[in-house]
């Protein structure tokens, strides 16, 4: 519900924006652009408080609270979070751009307020699934375009329906006609942005066409599909049956008929979010394998020990049924120091630690507890060809990776340190 308020606010700030560099200029429309203010206005406040939701409940996530109980648990783990994690740098720079937008609307600084809001557009990229690849990446790019496309489609959408509705009937003849056909080009681009940039999400995180209906993530992305559909057939009725017959003299006001279909399409926008918004609370089927044995309550779900005859152990291929290896608990504090004292910070960057930078490709280990059990992460210390990250510079001509094994130089309590010190990042 955050994420769905969250994500409906940045189309209602980003369209009045697009939609009042379309306006005619001169101060006949001076009422309308008013009212547009007032809804980036409002928008503004509204991120502002689900951007807060929102980091208050990744935070008690982050911090381990079971399903249900993260907005209590995460008050206290906020300060943590913003001060060590890159997700709480993300949202300090998400913070400060959305404060800058009205502050630079009152200072009348013309052109700021559209960076700022593509800047807010790329904290919503890197705090989702794209920034998994890093901060600048080619899927950070494509998510970053699809938010800005999206929003500045379904947003217009908003703000034409709004204009529609209190503002058009005093407009000077042909005003109307004018916006509306801008804005068709516009929804055109972005409609052609947001296609090209989903479907390289579609391939980028779904292993084969089954996954859409087989996967949660799949069922989501196939409603959000259909809901899309629909809003795209509204828009071609729109473009090319109600635009050409829009007259000045119709007896329900000018662009009766425009209003009604532009209305509708703002509903089936709403729509849209909550679809996304489930997407991006979801687990892609490509990571599913990361997240699939994480605990309840932050770390491996606590049972009882498996008591069984040695036949019935046989008879189920050598392990109990639902079997995962769990390494024994180790100090983080003293697997800090191992970390260092291998030199794994020239190659894996840690948000929040004062290493020197990277100059290897290894992936960034910021967050790298919430998306592997233990044993996943022991196995790639132990054995980093177990699983090899496909990505540029990650593995050799042979197609093995370019992490060295260590096995030789760490003992058992050490092993069981770092990766405590992994799970606790």
């Amino acid at each position: 519900m955050i994420r769905w308020a969250g994500l409906t606010a940045f189309a209602v700030l980003a369209g009045p924006l697009v939609l009042d560099l379309l306006l005619p200029r001169g101060d006949a429309l001076l009422s309308a652009r008013r009212r547009l203010g007032r809804w980036t206005d409002a928008a503004v406040v509204v991120l502002l408080v689900t951007s807060a939701g929102e980091l208050i409940v990744r935070a008690g996530v982050m911090a381990g609270a079971p399903p249900g109980r993260e907005l209590t648990a995460g008050f206290s783990a906020v300060p943590a979070v913003l001060a060590h994690t890159h997700f709480g740098a993300v949202w300090i720079l998400r913070g400060l751009a959305l404060l800058a937008i009205p502050a630079s609307r009152r200072l009348r600084i013309r052109g700021l307020p559209v960076p700022l809001v593509l800047l807010v557009a790329g904290t919503t990229t890197l705090a989702g699934h794209a920034g998994d690849a890093g901060d600048w990446s080619i899927a950070s790019l494509n998510d970053w375009v699809h938010v800005v496309a999206g929003g500045a489609w379904t947003g217009g959408l908003m703000a034409l329906a709004l204009l529609l509705h209190r503002e058009a009937n005093g407009w000077p003849p042909g005003a109307l006609t004018a916006v509306c056909r801008r804005f068709a080009r516009l929804a055109a681009w972005c409609l052609a942005s947001v296609v090209a940039t989903g479907a390289w999400n579609a391939w980028s995180q779904l292993p084969d066409a089954g996954a859409l209906w087989t996967t949660g993530y799949g069922r989501a992305l196939g409603v959000k599909l259909v809901l899309v559909a629909l809003l795209v057939a509204y828009g071609a009725g729109n473009r090319f049956l109600v635009l050409p017959r829009l007259r000045a003299d119709d007896e329900e006001g000018p662009g009766a008929p425009l209003r009604r279909y532009v209305s509708r399409e703002a509903l089936l926008a709403l729509g849209v979010f909550a679809a996304t918004a489930v997407l991006t609370d979801s687990t892609p089927p490509r990571h599913a394998g990361h997240t699939e044995h994480m605990a309840v309550d932050g770390d491996e779900v606590s049972t009882p020990p498996a008591a069984m005859s040695m036949e019935a152990l046989h008879a189920a291929g050598g392990v109990p049924e639902g079997w995962r290896f769990t390494p024994p608990a180790g100090d983080a504090t003293k697997g800090r120091a191992v970390f260092e004292r291998l030199r794994c910070y020239a190659c894996h960057r840690v948000a929040g630690e004062r290493f020197t930078a990277p100059t290897g490709p290894g992936p960034d280990l910021s967050g790298m507890g919430h998306h592997h059990p233990p044993g996943y992460l022991l196995e790639s210390v132990l054995n980093p060809n177990a699983v090899v990250v496909e990505g540029r510079g990650y593995s050799d001509a042979r197609g093995r990776s370019v992490m060295p094994e260590l096995a030789r130089d760490l003992t058992v309590a050490e092993l069981l340190d770092l990766v405590a010190y992994l799970r606790a990042l």
